[in-house]
């Protein structure tokens, strides 16, 4: 991706960097990290002992992050986390939270000036008896960093390049997911290095290689995109369904679902006009479901194109891909899911840039309408009653 580009020549400049930028903040983001080690360790230490009940929450691109990447906790700490957004917390606590259970709430949040952000850090302090708060966040400037300077609260703040001005997601939605995979991994950080430095470089691949094809298939009249993923790369599917549709100002209706999960009933949304994204796993028993379900797509309604990224290349007989975009090769070891759930979104958020271009938008403010926003507007928060 040429990011030499003058200012003068992009519309969107905002977007086009903040995106292209993002192999550089993942090095910064370990480098955050690791600078903090010491006490991050001491605070999930403490959490640790407590046999605490750990929430991931945001709203938006914000809950995303936790449906891609709650169950690194568990596969790396042998200890359970759960996601709950916080525009359902803080509507019913009681569903959520246990009065007498010691809760950690994990916040992202972009700038952490959004009301629900706010809003969810009182209802968990009132609601339970023992809370603790690990706030993740691009903005020292923001309120949730400004509200949680206190004991029972760590605060992560990452580099202020992710705090993106542009009205979509991009560097903070990556930024913050690998803060907190990294968080999960505190006690091998030194080994974790090797596989940032290959993140940046799949990062960096498919920015460079493969832009100008995502441009070219942005072109493609598509009016409904379907992005795909098998568990953590759901969460990743979800988020890149978002980005599209935000970023075409809702002009391409967008979906996302699970490649098992996408056979019982949501398969009716593929028509004729229907882009369909796979975002493929390294794994040979997921690949095994993946490529099942390519295969019955292809035998029946495929849309008007079809797109595959992947880390190991990926072929499938009898399909044509129209992009397949591959930042590896056969040979290299198979990823962890948590680094493929990063790096793949880069797709979405290229096509998603390109598609705005397309449809005479900006992608820095794509909303004609102003119905979204950068921060989200217009909530109300209420009180609680306990």
């Amino acid at each position: 991706m040429n990011t030499n580009k003058s200012v003068i020549e992009i519309i969107g400049e905002y977007t086009f960097k903040e995106i292209a930028q993002q192999p550089k903040m993942w090095e910064k983001t370990f480098d955050v990290i690791n600078s903090r080690k010491n006490e991050i360790e001491r605070f999930l230490k403490k959490i640790s002992e407590k046999d605490a009940d750990v929430i991931l929450t945001g709203a938006g691109t914000s809950a995303f992050i936790g449906n891609a990447i709650y169950g690194v906790r568990l596969k790396h700490q042998q200890k359970q986390s759960r996601v709950v957004p916080n525009t359902e917390l803080i509507t019913h606590p009681e569903f959520y939270l246990q009065p007498n259970k010691t809760t950690v709430l994990v916040s992202f949040a972009r700038s952490g000036n959004s009301p629900e952000s706010l809003a969810a850090v009182e209802v968990v302090d009132n609601f339970c008896n023992e809370s603790y708060h690990l706030v993740i966040t691009c903005d020292e400037k923001g309120e949730l960093y400004k509200k949680t300077n206190h004991e029972n609260a760590l605060r992560i703040l990452l580099p202020p390049e992710t705090n993106d001005v542009s009205l979509a997601m991009t560097s903070s939605f990556s930024s913050m997911m690998l803060a907190f995979v990294l968080i999960t991994k505190i006690d091998q950080l030194e080994q974790e290095k090797k596989k940032i430095d290959e993140l940046s470089n799949w990062g960096n691949t498919i920015l460079n290689k493969y832009e100008s094809s995502i441009s070219a298939l942005a072109k493609i009249d598509f009016k409904r995109a379907v992005f795909l993923g098998s568990g953590p790369l759901k969460g990743t599917a979800e988020e890149s369904h978002l980005k599209l549709q935000e970023l075409t100002d809702g002009k391409v209706i967008c979906a996302f679902n699970s490649f098992l999960g996408f056979r019982h009933g949501p398969r009716a949304i593929v028509d004729d006009e229907t882009l369909l994204v796979y975002l493929f796993s390294d794994d040979e028993n997921s690949r095994n479901y993946e490529f099942d379900l390519v295969r019955q797509i292809n035998q029946t309604k495929k849309g008007i194109a079809q797109i595959a990224i992947s880390h190991k290349p990926v072929f499938i007989e009898g399909v044509n891909f129209d992009l397949n975009v591959c930042f590896g090769e056969t040979d290299e070891p198979e990823a962890e899911i948590e680094y493929l759930c990063i790096a793949e979104i880069l797709l979405a958020q290229l096509l998603g840039y390109h598609k705005s271009l397309k449809l005479g938008l900006n992608p820095d403010n794509p909303s004609l309408s102003g119905t979204i926003s950068r921060v989200v507007e217009g909530v109300k928060i209420y009180k609680t009653k306990f």
